[in-house]
């Protein structure tokens, strides 16, 4: 965790956006949800765009902000509650929402699978809780409004594959030293 944070990327690597700022980017129950989730997060911050992991009505969702200050959230499905482990669900849907206006929301992808035998099948649904679809249409629906500040060229990859539940409690390393951190740069 706190490697992302300060490594530096590889000549032709994509630098990823900052992690959130708040006192949970360091404990165990917040790195180990932000690992599985990785498969989305990860693409999503090498296009510039800051996430974090928040709970919501029954799950634990990612938000994605965005330059005009609306963001996105990205969950599993809420109804009915899922026995699949967090980062791994069923399907996918990815709201665009404002926070100054309740009513301006706006569905950008939704594979999560229908429950109403009578409603039509929505053509996500067939890539289910897959992550590449659902970022190939967060990225087609982004770049239409001109809010992707990094795409991603074609011969990039910035595929992670979803998390396996791991065996041991992740590592938590402490706070990185006042001391450590580069002086700030002041601009003339």
């Amino acid at each position: 965790m706190a490697a992302d944070e300060t490594r530096t990327p590889e000549p032709g690597q994509v630098p990823l956006a900052p992690l959130p700022d708040h006192r949970n980017v360091h404990t165990p129950w917040w790195q180990e949800l932000w690992r599985r989730h990785a498969h989305v997060i990860t693409p999503l911050r090498a296009r510039g765009l800051q996430c974090d992991i928040e709970f919501g009505l029954s799950t634990y969702n990612v938000r994605v902000s965005l330059p005009d200050d609306s963001y996105l959230v990205i969950s599993p499905p809420h109804d009915p509650p899922s026995e699949r482990p967090p980062g791994d669900p069923e399907g996918w849907i990815a709201t665009r929402e404002y926070p100054d206006d309740q009513m301006l929301f706006e569905v950008i992808y939704d594979s999560a699978p229908s429950n109403d035998p009578g409603a039509p099948q929505r053509p996500e649904a067939r890539h289910g809780g897959g992550a590449q679809p659902l970022i190939e249409a967060i990225d087609h629906r982004l770049a239409q409004l001109g809010l992707l500040p990094h795409p991603v060229l074609p011969h990039e990859n910035s595929h992670v594959p979803p998390a396996q539940p791991s065996p041991l409690p992740p590592r938590v390393l402490p706070p990185a030293s006042p001391k450590a951190a580069p002086p700030a740069r002041r601009t003339p």
